[in-house]
């Protein structure tokens, strides 16, 4: 077992699964929906984000947080960003789109598809990482077996673990594999927002990095990139 030392600090590994080659990629993973209300919910607003390279394809994961008549705002981590790579968005397992802008903020690991599909159901709702244990609830994707969703006990905040190279992240007892990048984490009590995994610690994929979900928010309400 892995003795964490107070205030260490460690390195965050980000979570894109890049695959080779494109023409190889498995299918979606499909499941039957999910009976908990809050899943359903979860589901229809969870995007799969396939990012198509000239030599392979990469996979993250994302929510729609925001929408009008006509154009909608899928947002996932900004390290999921490929210079050259196109953006499809798979929401709820069903309809598949491409993304016709970016917008990104690297300090927080923050990024915007744009996706012209509007008036989509939203997960709006977010209130601060909780101080007290709770259960959280997110969509975490295991090459091999695809997409499914995971309920786990958060205990507390690993508050005694820093990662050098993501400092806006905390770290929370949680799994995270690549692809998982951008996944929403909510609250199973209440479905809030608390914050999106973006990485791991190295060699430990059961500790995952969250940006906190006051950190999105701040970011989305301030000054451009």
């Amino acid at each position: 077992m892995l003795r964490l030392a107070r205030w260490s600090t460690v390195v965050l590994v980000a979570v894109i699964a890049l695959e080779w080659p494109a023409s190889a990629m498995p299918p979606l993973q499909t499941q039957d929906l999910p009976t908990n209300p809050l899943r359903q919910f979860l589901e229809t607003v969870t995007v799969r984000i396939d990012i198509d390279l000239s030599d392979r394809r990469g996979i993250c994961t994302g929510w729609v947080g925001w929408t009008e008549a006509e154009r909608s705002a899928v947002y996932t981590a900004a390290h999921c960003y490929q210079p050259d790579g196109k953006y499809r968005a798979t929401i709820g397992g069903r309809d598949s789109l491409p993304a016709d802008g970016v917008t990104k903020w690297d300090g927080p690991d923050l990024m915007v598809l744009w996706i012209a599909r509007g008036n989509l159901p939203i997960l709006w709702s977010w209130k601060p990482l909780p101080t007290t244990p709770f259960r959280a609830l997110y969509m975490l994707y295991e090459r091999g077996s695809g997409s499914h969703f995971v309920e786990v006990d958060i205990p507390r905040i690993y508050n005694e673990i820093r990662f050098q190279n993501h400092p806006a992240s905390v770290a929370l007892p949680m799994a995270s594999y690549p692809g998982t990048s951008g996944a929403p984490v909510i609250d199973a009590a209440d479905g809030a927002l608390v914050g999106m995994v973006v990485g791991f610690l190295e060699n430990r994929p059961d500790i995952a990095a969250v940006i906190p979900a006051q950190t999105i928010y701040k970011t989305l309400v301030g000054p451009p990139p």
